[in-house]
């Protein structure tokens, strides 16, 4: 609401691993930069690369919960001022709806999206790296709580020949080392992980704000009900 969103720079470390390293840029909800270095644990070469200058990628968890945020602001701001309500039921129906989409924008902040291998492999998110990135790797970013996460995965290939029993693996938020996934013509697997992350202060804030707007909500629910049962069990 108040002009363009400042770009905020967040280094990615993690206590388990040196292996990924790098600086996220975010501005709103959208990463604007990306710069990350990553050691292959095979020969420790050092891998580096960036967002391309002409690319921004959307955080769609951020955009979702500002949408439902929008969305109970307008609900209670849909009325005259002067607009009187006429029944305790009246009051609980709007913060009943009021509520849902608070719960909705929480929800898309603390439990980030299970994909397959094959979605992030498909993602734009592949693409909008420069220099490209290797055939062998892949990348996910994705909100977890307070948290802006960062996760590559390293890949080989199975040849026709293996002994393995191959078992594509299903939608998780982190895969682990031995899945499976078929990418085109090839089958592949997850040789390593490597997750990195980074304190985002204002989505702790908004975490916080989410959870005293709802008990509010329920506050005045749980008067408006005993205003109800007084008024229904009158003598006169």
């Amino acid at each position: 609401m108040e002009g363009p969103a400042k770009q905020e720079n967040f280094i990615l470390g993690s206590c388990g691993t040196d292996q990924v390293k790098g600086v996220l840029t975010l501005q709103g909800d959208a990463l604007s930069q990306a710069d990350v270095n990553l050691k292959m644990p095979r020969n420790n070469q050092l891998l580096h690369f960036a967002f391309r200058e002409d690319k921004q990628w959307k955080l769609q968890q951020i955009q979702d919960a500002r949408n439902h945020v929008s969305q109970a602001i307008y609900l209670l701001n849909n009325r005259d001022e002067s607009y009187q309500f006429r029944t305790g039921a009246e009051v609980l129906k709007l913060m009943d709806a009021v509520m849902l989409q608070l719960t909705r924008a929480r929800n898309r902040l603390t439990t980030p999206a299970t994909l397959t291998l094959p979605e992030i492999a498909a993602s734009g998110l592949t693409r909008m790296f420069a220099p490209a990135l290797p055939s062998d790797l892949l990348v996910n970013v994705y909100i977890n709580l307070n948290k802006l996460c960062l996760t590559v995965y390293q890949l080989h290939a199975l040849q026709p020949n293996s002994t393995k029993n191959f078992r594509p693996a299903g939608g998780s938020v982190l895969h682990s080392p031995g899945a499976m996934f078929e990418w085109g013509s090839q089958r592949l697997e997850v040789s390593h992980v490597h997750k990195v992350e980074s304190v985002i202060p204002w989505l702790n804030d908004a975490l916080v704000f989410f959870t005293v707007s709802l008990q509010l909500c329920q506050q005045l629910k749980d008067k408006i009900s005993v205003f109800s049962s007084y008024w229904s069990y009158r003598p006169f």
